[in-house]
């Protein structure tokens, strides 16, 4: 049956070349059955269905049409050739389509040594273009044929081995899902036990989180205990994913049984008066979200960088010198070090970054921004603003401006007075302006670069590759195969025969085979 819904549908015609190239086999076949449309019918550029499916490598819509063939046409329609000659074969084989290739081979029995009107063979085709396989199944094509009726012994066997070794699987997953149910109930029975055993709970946030086995609890704006600030049950509600302390200037030290937490995802202590981070983080091995701005934090753990998971980090307003320990996280997304005393950002791997999409470090003592800037594809807004930056690499260049919308530079001695006038006003409109300025004109000096000067070139173009033996599909549109086809010409040197891809169907005359 055809896609079902609201509206006008397609022709037929159209159904049936959109369901070949989608490989939808029930309108293909609703096609061929009841829309009127048979094995012989072309597209808008001369080419059937069949040549349009192994040019492509198809294979799923070419055993059908193969199959309809075979039922209600006749066997000359496998070889089927285009205005130049050019069967369904040959196209398999230009392209590269083993698969494609096998099946008109086995399957339909397409001959082997029909020559199109250049004179070539599908052999010479896969020759031409170095596909090594197809060039060694078309020479013997019989090594991979269908088994025997002798054989059949040997396969019956073989298919009891399938279904014993299925067997086997349904019954290890069988047990691999009771295994999976008894540790659930033995997490389940040692999380209660770990809850039981927390001390009797003075704040009812925290009474709520021990009895219903909640998952978040925030601590904002709470009074401070006497002598120990936090309520010490905190510390026992394993079950958190999510915790949040904003107490303000009473609360001057986060607590190492933090440890105990490690189902954490989210740990939010910011706006405190925190001088440090207690070096624990090795445990929590689930965290993926870290905030602790606004303190007083004058050094970072070096627990921290064992958080391999860490994608949101927010030290801004504190006292830190360096954050280097950050450097070998990759799988960060944003990443907040404002208003600090850095001379220098964390030496990440920056290829590795592959999903920053924020960096902000305004108001620090940076001196360099790093060319390693342009690797970070993923960036939507960069804040560097009221530091000592004299320069801006010529690799910043190489960002994306419909990614990036924001680059704050303002407050920095920055030696190009055009780089000034862009970012004087921080506009987003002028980000493509900055970023195509600072590819042609920006610094690739020593000190921002590290490996010396670089070229403006963009390098050498990589050598062309013949494509490879493709049996998942086309490598690219149809469209772009069957061109690339015509302009292939001959081995000779000729001039190749132009294939008329766009002339419309209706008028046109099939030249017969050769």
């Amino acid at each position: 049956m055809p896609p079902k819904g609201k509206g006008s549908k397609p022709p037929p015609r159209s159904q049936y070349f959109v369901a070949i190239r989608d490989q939808k086999i029930d309108t293909l076949r609703w096609c061929l059955r009841h829309g009127g449309v048979s094995s012989r019918t072309e597209d808008d550029a001369g080419h059937t269905g069949l040549q349009m499916a192994a040019a492509g490598g198809l294979t799923e819509a070419m055993e059908l049409l193969i199959e309809n063939i075979l039922k209600v046409g006749t066997k000359d329609e496998l070889d089927e050739p285009d205005e130049d000659g050019r069967t369904p074969l040959m196209m398999a084989a230009y392209n590269g389509k083993l698969g494609a290739v096998k099946m008109l081979v086995q399957k339909g029995q397409a001959p082997l040594g029909t020559k199109c009107d250049a004179g070539k063979t599908a052999m010479d085709y896969a020759v031409a273009r170095k596909h090594d396989k197809i060039v060694a199944f078309l020479k013997n094509p019989k090594a991979e044929a269908p088994p025997s009726p002798e054989e059949s012994e040997d396969e019956e066997e073989k298919q009891k081995g399938r279904v014993f070794r299925a067997s086997m699987k349904l019954t290890n997953a069988g047990n691999e899902q009771e295994n999976v149910h008894k540790r659930k109930v033995e997490a389940a029975d040692a999380l209660q036990a770990a809850l039981s055993e927390a001390p009797v709970p003075v704040w009812e946030e925290v009474k709520a989180v021990l009895k219903e086995t909640r998952r978040e609890l925030s601590l904002r704006g709470k009074q401070p205990l006497p002598e120990v600030v936090v309520d010490p049950a905190t510390w026992n509600c394993v079950c958190l994913h999510e915790l949040r302390i904003e107490m303000g200037a009473s609360f001057t030290s986060l607590s190492p049984r933090l440890v105990n937490l490690n189902a954490l995802t989210t740990l939010i202590v910011s706006n405190n008066a925190l001088r440090s981070l207690p070096d624990c983080f090795g445990a929590l091995t689930r965290l993926r979200n870290l905030e602790a701005a606004h303190n007083a934090i004058e050094a970072l753990p070096e627990s921290l960088a064992s958080v391999s998971g860490l994608q949101v980090v927010d030290f801004s307003h504190n006292k830190l010198s360096s954050a280097s320990v950050l450097a070998g996280l990759t799988e960060l997304v944003s990443v907040k070090l404002g208003s600090n005393a850095l001379t220098a950002l964390p030496e990440w791997a920056w290829e590795s970054l592959e999903h920053l999409g924020t960096l902000a470090a305004p108001n620090n003592l940076l001196t360099v921004a790093p060319p390693g800037l342009g690797c970070l594809q993923m960036l939507v807004s960069l804040d560097l603003c009221d530091n000592k930056i004299a320069q801006i690499p010529m690799e910043l260049g190489a960002l994306s401006p419909k990614k990036l919308q924001a680059v704050r530079l303002v407050g920095n001695p920055l030696a190009d007075p055009r780089i000034r006038r862009f970012v004087e006003t921080d506009a987003p409109t002028l980000v493509k302006d900055l970023l195509n300025h600072v590819a042609k004109n920006g610094f690739q000096g020593d000190e921002a670069a590290g490996k010396g000067k670089k070229g403006k070139g963009k390098g050498k173009a990589k050598a062309e590759k013949p494509p490879s033996d493709d049996e998942d599909g086309p490598e690219g549109s149809i469209a772009e195969m069957l061109a690339a086809l015509n302009a292939s010409g001959s081995d000779s040197g000729e001039e190749p025969e132009p294939l008329p891809a766009a002339a419309p169907a209706a008028g046109k005359k099939k030249k017969g085979k050769k």
